[in-house]
């Protein structure tokens, strides 16, 4: 379990270090601001083949991850096809949103925390003390419940 988690955050740390640079944008003051983060952000994260990275990392873990969660390996594999994290793509969240649970961890050094909402069509990501709000595929949201084995 403790192996499953590390590296999830070691990913997401890997999310938020390749955006970092997009923290100076503002956020919050007005939509076009906050649309100009989203898309720069999205640009970089496409850019840097970050998603593609976190995908491949979870492939090669499959097995580590069956163990953890009591899963079979091919419940995992389709878990994992199933996250779609090529269409994962940051966003403005809605102003309505209600948030259901928070999960922190710490990899590296680097603390990272993720909080899920009643839509679950949203997450967001907090490390360094930036925020990034992702938009989840449908196909991904019926997964993000393994959050809670953070």
């Amino acid at each position: 379990m403790k192996k499953v988690v590390t590296v999830f955050m070691g990913l997401i740390a890997l999310m938020i270090i390749g955006i970092l640079a997009l923290t100076f944008i503002p956020s919050g003051g007005s939509g076009l601001f906050d649309g100009l983060k989203s898309g720069a952000t999205n640009i970089a994260l496409n850019a840097s083949g970050i998603k593609t990275k976190i995908s491949d990392t979870l492939s090669s873990n499959v097995s580590n991850i069956a163990s953890a969660t009591g899963m079979s390996e091919s419940q995992v594999r389709a878990a994992i096809v199933d996250l779609d994290l090529e269409n994962w793509n940051a966003t403005t969240l809605p102003s309505d949103a209600v948030a259901t649970g928070t999960y922190s961890g710490n990899y590296g050094g680097t603390s990272a925390t993720i909080t899920t909402y009643e839509n679950s069509g949203y997450v967001t990501i907090n490390a360094y003390g930036q925020d990034v709000t992702l938009e989840v595929p449908d196909s991904a949201q019926d997964h993000l419940w393994y959050l809670a084995y953070l």
